[in-house]
């Protein structure tokens, strides 16, 4: 019996039998190389990943400076008006010609008539930030029960879950027939 040490920690035993030894350690050998090279391909790509995360944060870039926001636009009008932007979210009051509109952080007044409130969901609202100030409605569409459809979602969910426990038994390292 012949015994190899390739590596550091790594011996193999080999049988020599008509140049059996000499093709395995070069099968073990081309193994080594197979890994080092996919564990390369891993680091790149993870590198890459990182790098493209990096560029693509929209949150740190130089031109988010001076962009404009509802926040910037309501304390100076003049400068970031002329905007038109669509915005999701809900109605808090209606009024004959303006409503008060809620897109998360603070409620907007927006002039515009013709809405309506939507049933069990939200609105979105194509919207015209003026530079006197003024903020009016272009275009609406209503998500009618829109808040169905999570309700629909978290049953099937649950159906999914008592289904596939009941096809598939779950053990302590594998899943199995039921």
């Amino acid at each position: 019996m012949l015994i190899l040490n390739i590596e550091e920690n790594i011996n193999v035993a080999i049988i020599p039998r008509r140049g059996y030894y000499v093709k395995i350690q070069r099968c073990f050998k081309e193994c080594m190389e197979m890994k080092n090279l996919i564990m390369v391909g891993y680091s790149l790509l993870f590198v890459l990943i990182v790098v493209l995360l990096l560029f693509d944060s929209p949150g740190y870039s130089a031109a988010d400076i001076d962009r404009f926001t509802i926040t910037r636009y309501l304390e100076n009008p003049q400068k970031y008006g002329g905007v038109k932007l669509e915005n999701f979210g809900r109605i808090v009051n209606i009024s004959q010609d303006h409503f008060y509109f809620d897109i998360g952080s603070m409620d907007l007044k927006v002039f515009g008539s013709g809405i309506k409130r939507p049933v069990l969901g939200e609105l979105v609202v194509y919207i015209h930030f003026n530079k006197n100030g003024r903020i009016e409605m272009i275009d609406n569409h209503t998500y009618d029960y829109n808040y169905v459809l999570y309700g629909i979602s978290f049953f099937s969910l649950i159906v999914f879950i008592i289904i596939f426990f009941k096809e598939w038994k779950f053990t302590r390292r594998r899943f199995e027939d039921a």
